[in-house]
């Protein structure tokens, strides 16, 4: 997981919400305008957040529409507050991937579920066994919050899990953190939404073969700018999938690039 940081408003949604206070996501605002609005709404986070999943980063731009999924982070159909609507709340929603939920026969056998479910697949499974609240502020990370300037996550090369990076969590603090230290909130967030499943192991460690393969290859070549050159091929655009695995691989030469280039989300 990554930071994102949002547009500013206006925009349909916003717009909508403003003259339709008290109407739901769904129907109200996924059928406005014939659907329109939703996809545009949907483009627009998509380009906020790099095409990337909000949740596990892997790269969604290119993936066919219904393979994109809006995710509210508190859940939209919390109505104890009348004051909010959780599911008109430009600041309460991500685009996401399906995580896992729409995998073909051969990969269901390779990556069974509900194990292999990821983000808020995931997520809202916890949700309607009652291990995890509607309003889950706090009990897992909001990538609205996650701070740029250090990684929050530390990278298992043998197994392509995701862990937590200690010294930055103890160096850090964190607002509605539900847990007794910011490295639970990091940990509680790779539970909640099962960023360790195989499946995203096994992409994981898909990057670390790229990564290795590259490495040889400028070592081969006596090439001493090779990370300095793989950073730029990374990180020019906005953004490559499993972002944060690629930060930590390549360690000091990612953090100079993405100072050069004023990166903040």
């Amino acid at each position: 997981m990554k930071r994102i940081n949002k547009s500013n408003p206006p925009n349909a949604l916003t717009e909508f919400a403003i003259e339709n206070p008290t109407e739901v996501w769904d129907p109200s605002f996924r059928d406005h305008d014939a659907g329109n609005s939703y996809k545009t709404v949907k483009h627009l986070m998509l380009k906020d957040q790099g095409g990337l999943c909000a949740y596990c980063e892997k790269k969604i731009q290119e993936m066919p529409e219904h393979h994109q999924r809006i995710e509210h982070y508190h859940n939209k159909s919390d109505i104890s507050n009348p004051n909010v609507n959780w599911g008109l709340d430009w600041n309460n929603i991500f685009v996401v991937c399906l995580g896992g939920s729409s995998q073909n026969n051969e990969n269901k056998k390779r990556y069974p579920l509900p194990r292999n479910l990821s983000c808020d697949a995931y997520k809202e499974h916890l949700v309607s066994k009652g291990k995890l609240p509607q309003a889950c502020e706090g009990y897992y990370l909001n990538p609205l919050r996650i701070i740029t300037t250090v990684g929050l996550f530390d990278f298992d090369k043998s197994n392509g899990q995701l862990h937590v990076n200690k010294a930055a969590c103890a160096n850090l603090a964190d607002i509605d953190n539900q847990h007794i230290s910011l490295e639970k909130l990091v940990e509680e967030t790779i539970r909640v939404l099962n960023l360790n499943c195989a499946r995203l192991c096994d992409d994981r460690l898909e990057v670390l073969k790229s990564y290795n393969q590259e490495v040889t290859k400028a070592r081969k070549a006596n090439d001493r700018q090779g990370f300095t050159k793989l950073a730029d091929r990374w990180f020019r655009e906005k953004w490559p999938s499993f972002f944060t695995t690629r930060r930590i691989l390549l360690g000091k030469h990612a953090e100079t690039y993405l100072s050069d280039i004023a990166y903040n989300g």
